[in-house]
């Protein structure tokens, strides 16, 4: 499945969601779909944005934020991009850089940018500096 991520009126990315890796959490995510909500930095978990949902689902493809970081650092894996959902919070979020600090509690890998990554790192920014420009979510045609 792909999503549209369009930010303040302009198309940013496309995200990719993997349907075979969680298929519980692609199906509430394509209910929910298409939903407006607000870009948030994530103050405390290094270089990432979030989104607030109203999706409500368990763990699917569990990990562990940092797990991904000794693989960045060994060149294994591309970290910009990553998107993941956490359940407590309901919030889909985006890695735009390699800051990953400790988290205590798993999430759950959804998918990855798959087109507009380079522009991720310039909204991290801003939204660092002004939280709260508005993103709409969209399913776009497979």
């Amino acid at each position: 499945m792909k999503i549209g991520f369009n930010l303040e009126g302009e198309d940013i990315a496309v995200i990719e969601i993997w349907e075979e890796k969680v298929p519980h959490l692609a199906g509430k995510i394509r209910e929910a779909l298409p939903f407006s909500t607000y870009l948030q930095h994530g103050k405390l978990t290094g270089d990432l944005l979030l989104m607030q949902t109203k999706i409500l689902a368990d763990w699917e493809n569990m990990f562990y934020p940092e797990d991904l970081a000794a693989d960045a650092e060994a060149g294994e894996t591309q970290v910009c991009g990553v998107v993941s959902y956490y359940g407590p919070r309901q919030q889909i979020s985006i890695m735009y850089g390699n800051d990953i600090p400790p988290e205590p509690l798993p999430v759950s890998g959804i998918g990855r940018v798959i087109e507009g990554a380079e522009k991720l790192e310039m909204i991290g920014l801003k939204t660092w500096i002004e939280p709260g420009m508005k993103v709409w979510l969209t399913l776009l045609e497979d």
